[in-house]
């Protein structure tokens, strides 16, 4: 007989538990898919004028956490990034709700594969790709390093500049977690993982162990979750998922597809839905 129990893990201490038993469940639908994460920074004699971090994932590099001095300097990036990982990707895939770093990704080859309204109120969360990997022509000699490990000294620098640049933006960039996990007694069942940035909830995570399904635990999770963003005001959800996972489930729940990637992974699909939450009364 099950023993279940609903719990707000605020400290996170199922967080591996879920990841562990969604990439367990995605690697059985997909097979394995190497991940890499790794830096990459630009200098101009030795002074760091750009830098990001990479994710392989699901034969995609994304880029985040970018920095660059202008447009020159974010080609140099790119161009290592693309001989680094040339050989392992389908693509590059980046996302910004600034309108100026979409032109400058669009003008040095990056399409717009979709975009999200109001993320936050009065701008869009426009996402971009490169499928096509062209080195890039750059005006200027720059020196270019990589690591696995972030290079310290560098990597204060980048820290700095990354919170300067926050810091003259017009909306916060905070980034709330959020994670409901599901235990019969104390066996770990299932649980959904989310983060509330932009005016908007990411569903980063949802596993719910295979002897368990068919109960509407998946179900109850998603209610948790978004009764805690409304809490915060926060009405727009969206979530990404692989054709092999869930997106019966979404849909079923009223999200809508708004946005399909060919070959993430390799031979499959990935969608990206999105719904407006219902405010309930106070």
């Amino acid at each position: 007989m099950l023993n279940i129990k609903y719990i707000a893990d605020t400290k996170f201490e199922y967080n591996q538990n879920i990841i562990d038993g969604l990439q367990l469940y995605n690697r059985n639908q997909s097979g394995y898919r190497e991940k890499d994460y790794r830096d990459f920074y630009v200098f101009d004699d030795d002074v760091l004028v750009g830098a990001c971090h990479t994710k392989l994932y699901a034969d995609w590099c994304d880029i985040n956490g970018l920095y660059y001095e202008n447009i020159d300097v974010l080609k140099a990036i790119i161009n290592d990034i693309k001989e680094y990982y040339r050989d392992n990707v389908v693509g590059i895939s980046f996302d910004s709700v600034l309108d100026q770093r979409v032109s400058d990704f669009k003008e040095i080859g990056f399409t717009v594969e979709g975009k999200l309204k109001d993320m936050p109120s009065g701008n869009d969360n426009v996402f971009l790709k490169d499928t096509e990997l062209v080195i890039l022509d750059v005006d200027h000699d720059y020196e270019s390093k990589s690591s696995k490990e972030p290079m310290k000294s560098h990597a204060k620098v980048w820290k700095k500049e990354i919170h300067k640049f926050r810091e003259s933006l017009d909306f916060s960039t905070e980034k709330i977690d959020l994670q409901y996990v599901v235990l019969d007694r104390d066996k770990f069942v299932g649980g959904i993982y989310g983060h509330v940035q932009y005016e908007y909830l990411f569903i980063n995570m949802l596993f719910v162990d295979k002897k368990y399904r068919g109960n509407r635990i998946a179900s109850k999770l998603m209610g948790l979750i978004e009764a805690e963003a409304v809490k915060r005001d926060v009405v727009n959800v969206y979530v990404t998922t692989f054709e092999f996972q869930a997106l019966g489930f979404y849909q079923k729940h009223g999200f809508k597809v708004v946005m399909t990637i060919d070959d993430f992974p390799k031979g499959f699909q990935e969608y990206t839905l999105y719904k407006k939450m219902k405010i309930g009364k106070k």
